[in-house]
C-alpha cells in the first residue's frame, strides 16, 4: 500500500522517509506480535524485507528506463540524467535523476 506513487517520491526528505519506514517496523510488529526487545533490524532481516529506501530507489530507477523507451517524445526527453539548461542547485536540492548516479 505504502508504494502507490513511489515512482515520484524520489526527492522526498529522509524524515518524510523515515516516518514510512517507522510505520512498515509498527506494521510489522502488529502483525507479527513481535516482542519489544527484538529490534527492527532484525525483523526485516529474518523476513528478507527491503527498507522504504532500497524499494524507492529499485521502484525509480525501473520507472525511469522505462520513460526511456517511450514512444512518445515528450515523455521520454525529461527521463535524461543530464539536462542542457541545468538550473543552479541552491539549498542543497535534490532532483530525483539524482538517485540513478547513487
Amino acid at each position: 500500500l505504502w508504494t502507490y506513487c513511489i515512482d515520484l517520491w524520489g526527492t522526498a526528505r529522509k524524515s518524510n522517509i523515515y516516518r514510512i519506514q517507522s510505520c512498515q517496523y509498527k506494521t510489522l510488529r502488529a502483525n507479527l506480535d513481535a516482542p519489544r526487545y527484538v529490534s527492527n533490524h532484525t525483523l526485516q532481516t529474518d523476513l528478507n524485507i527491503p527498507t522504504v529506501r532500497e524499494v524507492l530507489h529499485e521502484k525509480f530507477k525501473s520507472f525511469h528506463s522505462e520513460l526511456k523507451t517511450h514512444i512518445y517524445a515528450r515523455v521520454s526527453s525529461p527521463s535524461s540524467s543530464t539536462r542542457p539548461l541545468n538550473p543552479p542547485r541552491r539549498l542543497k536540492r535534490r532532483w530525483p535523476r539524482d538517485i540513478l548516479e547513487v
